[in-house]
């Protein structure tokens, strides 16, 4: 099944962190695209994913060569790029060399680096991808048991998803263990994940009448700039607060709200063909996203260190820049890993 909206909408979330970090960085318009705002790319690239498993493989049987084939598929996707980052980052750190340190991911250690690919823990941006897998683990167990227990999903979600309304969500752990780094990043974004499993298992089973679709719901995409924290607080006042954590927006049920509003208006209620949600720029900033989310922040690193991060200008290089280097790492790292890996995935065969 494909919906190729969604290529755009993971396009999307990619270029909120990268422009959010570039503002951020570089000060633009005084961090108006910024000031958190990354973390509405990441939220929505948790309620991606959890609701293109769903539709993918939940209304399947969960058999030993489909759990196999799961697998093989969810590791190709994310964990040869990461695991390149992850080691190239510590070895490029082991070096010392002042001018190469500050623009990689911060993993100073040996232990840093065992909690990085031991996917406890994850500096800067790459806490997400632990966090993903974590989830992929829960979402094969939650699938495997559904047709021997099928109630067992519901009350998943009504637990977690009642849990972070109350205001009680855990925070999980701060303090290294034995020296090694911990977070279980997984917490931060589980009620993402949740409520795009919901939304998967309503699109599974429910499609709004052709009636009550129209081309105007796209709008519902600009209204993402409405909860950009800087955007937010310059029209009302309002602000995210300082809550526990690393960003209390994370834990706030309205905004887990308004972003799974913002994505059933418009994942259900756009009729297909919508040439804002599905074009060929879609297309291609989708096929990339990943890399575009790993590689933008030594980029990013890189040309503040220059001088270069200033005003729509350095903006403008900064995107060109990812760009180039995340299609190369498609083309020639992620595409080839990630056949390969799933290829490894597939049942033998016999002899002929």
């Amino acid at each position: 099944m494909q919906i190729r909206r969604l290529n755009t909408l993971r396009g999307l979330a990619a270029l909120i962190v990268l422009v959010g970090h570039y503002s951020n960085k570089a000060r633009l318009w005084d961090a108006l695209l910024g000031t958190r705002a990354p973390q509405l790319g990441v939220m929505l690239f948790f309620l991606l994913s959890a609701f293109l498993m769903t539709i993918l493989y939940l209304e399947r049987e969960p058999d030993r060569q489909t759990l196999r084939g799961y697998g093989a598929a969810r590791i190709a996707r994310v964990v040869p790029l990461y695991v390149a980052v992850v080691v190239l980052s510590w070895l490029g750190q082991q070096t010392g060399l002042p001018w190469l340190t500050p623009v990689l991911y911060a993993i100073p250690d040996i232990k840093s680096l065992i909690s990085h690919l031991a996917t406890l823990y994850g500096v800067q941006v790459l806490w997400t991808i632990p966090a993903e897998l974590h989830f992929y683990l829960i979402f094969a167990a939650l699938w495997w048991l559904r047709p021997r227990a099928s109630w067992v999903m519901p009350v998943f979600c009504l637990i977690v998803l009642g849990t972070f309304a109350s205001g009680h969500w855990p925070l999980g752990p701060k303090a290294p263990l034995l020296g090694f780094p911990i977070d279980l990043p997984l917490l931060r974004g589980l009620p993402y994940f949740t409520a795009g499993m919901l939304l998967g298992m309503l699109y599974n089973r429910w499609r709004a009448p052709e009636r009550f679709r129209h081309h105007a719901f796209a709008l519902a995409l600009p209204m993402l700039l409405l909860l950009y924290p800087a955007i937010l607080g310059k029209l009302t006042g309002w602000s995210y607060g300082q809550g526990p954590g690393p960003s209390p927006m994370w834990f706030l049920p309205l905004l887990l709200l308004a972003m799974s509003a913002i994505f059933f208006v418009l994942v259900f209620m756009v009729p297909d063909g919508n040439p804002v949600l599905e074009n060929r720029v879609g297309d291609y900033l989708g096929k990339v996203s990943y890399s575009l989310y790993l590689l933008h922040f030594p980029i990013l690193l890189l040309l503040a260190q220059a001088g270069l991060a200033k005003g729509v200008g350095g903006l403008a290089l900064f995107l060109a820049l990812t760009l180039l280097a995340a299609g190369a790492s498609y083309r020639y790292f992620e595409f080839p890993m990630r056949r390969w890996i799933r290829a490894l995935g597939q049942p033998a065969r016999g002899p002929r």
